[in-house]
């Protein structure tokens, strides 16, 4: 992406993470952990295993030439058949005898494939702490305005009453659960690759399974029971799990640019210079991260397709579709990373509105507390004619442009169940919000007690 973009959809820790010199600093780090696995296991000399070592420990850039690898990795077909010569002839100018056992017994795609989990490793710890980053702020949000009560909409219509701390108690579990899948695949999902050409690890004769234990262990990565490269569900639910968080993201961001609309205006963005202006209208206060959180939900999808189009594959492996994951990967990862820093900043300085909320609830003139008249009814009337019997007043209240409650006093079948003191408590949006607290208390005691 354009570095003029960069500061609108990404976020620096992660997208270093997916440099090219960071990479080229894991592939570095697998061909060690290669070394000193085999070296252990006896499979080359420890002396040798010891050289390769010292050399991809060195800087990056004293090792790689990145112009040439550049260059010859477009006639390779990837990354790491040009990098392994360069490392190869690093090593050489040390120990020739050592050069020899550079990338011994393995493929190109185990030394990408495990750079790649290393990264996504890396990744994956930042998404981690921004989530708890999120959680911490949704929380706070939602503590503070647990008793604020606004309009709830369906249908972008106005529904029923519900408190603020509902909607964020809300955001704040859908961000835990986001939390929870993360944790999970840093467990169970993180796995070497190391498989040789066809996956059979045939060249390292009977030492095949002793070196994948070893070297998984060196990098503190899962162990795969057998090599995977033409198998690529573990990718897949990695990019699965940051794609539900940018949508969840995206969900929360069209609530809040929503009730960010001149006619609501019940929160807003924190504001700040050069934040959410118009370059032709003064008066303009714009949902700027809700707009870069949107755009990230809606290109993640597109990416997603990539990357599920990625699990079909031929047999042992791939021509194309595995590396059409190393366009999306990173960019999904980008792209959810971006989102969680913007959309946190917003919960951290969210400007809430209460008075505006209150004003909502009243601009429907007491249509939005009918449910809760009918029900108050039905015991005695039942159901449906409770029903017929509030719709007409509904009718009767819009037609002549007055208040729900002021039609419901003259109605002498209502007037004979309730006097007006009982039906203004009907009408009372505090007293009509169902088991809100319970839900909010349940939230909290989930994430409060991880």
């Amino acid at each position: 992406m354009s570095q003029l973009y960069a500061s609108l959809f990404y976020q620096p820790e992660v997208t270093g993470i997916f440099s090219d010199v960071t990479l080229v600093k894991y592939m570095l780090e697998t061909e060690a952990a290669l070394a000193r696995a085999q070296a252990k296991v006896g499979v080359i000399p420890s002396e040798a295993a010891e050289k390769i070592v010292n050399v991809a420990q060195r800087s990056v850039e004293d090792i790689i030439d990145f112009a040439a690898l550049a260059k010859a990795s477009g006639l390779a077909g990837n990354i790491a058949i040009p990098l392994v010569k360069q490392f190869t002839a690093a090593v050489k100018a040390v120990d020739e005898e050592a050069s020899r056992y550079v990338h011994w017994g393995a493929t190109s795609q185990d030394i990408i494939d495990t750079a790649c989990m290393l990264q996504c490793r890396a990744a994956l710890t930042v998404i981690e702490q921004q989530l708890q980053k999120a959680i911490n702020a949704t929380t706070a949000l939602t503590q503070k305005y647990r008793d604020q009560v606004m309009i709830g909409r369906t249908w972008l219509q106005q529904g029923l009453p519900l408190t603020f701390g509902h909607k964020t108690a809300r955001w704040m579990s859908s961000l835990q659960r986001d939390l929870d899948r993360v944790q999970q695949l840093k467990q169970n999902v993180l796995t070497v690759q190391l498989g040789g050409a066809v996956g059979t690890l045939a060249s390292l004769l009977d030492q095949g399974s002793v070196v994948v234990q070893t070297f998984a262990a060196e990098l503190n990565l899962n162990e795969p029971a057998c090599t995977w490269h033409g198998e690529r569900d573990r990718f897949v639910e990695i990019a699965h799990v940051l794609a539900t968080i940018a949508g969840n993201l995206g969900k929360m961001a069209r609530d809040w640019s929503l009730m960010m609309q001149t006619e609501i205006a019940e929160v807003f963005e924190p504001s700040g210079a050069g934040r959410g202006g118009s370059s032709t209208m003064p008066h303009k206060r714009n949902p700027v991260a809700a707009a870069s959180i949107l755009a990230a939900a809606n290109r993640v999808p597109t990416l997603m397709s990539s990357i599920y189009q990625s699990l079909v594959q031929e047999h042992e492996r791939s021509l194309g579709a595995w590396h059409a994951e190393w366009l999306a990967i990173p960019e999904i990862f980008q792209l959810c990373a971006g989102s969680l820093q913007r959309a946190t900043e917003v919960f951290e300085g969210l400007d809430v509105q209460t008075d505006n909320m209150l004003r909502n609830l009243e601009c429907t003139q007491g249509l939005i507390m009918a449910e809760a008249l009918m029900m108050s009814l039905a015991p005695e009337l039942g159901r449906l004619n409770a029903h017929h019997l509030v719709e007409a007043a509904c009718k009767q209240a819009v037609a002549e442009h007055r208040h729900l409650l002021d039609i419901v006093k003259e109605n002498p079948e209502i007037t004979a169940i309730f006097n007006v003191q009982q039906l203004e408590q009907i009408f009372n949006p505090q007293n009509y919000l169902g088991n809100t607290q319970q839900q909010i208390d349940a939230v909290l005691q989930h994430v409060q007690g991880r």
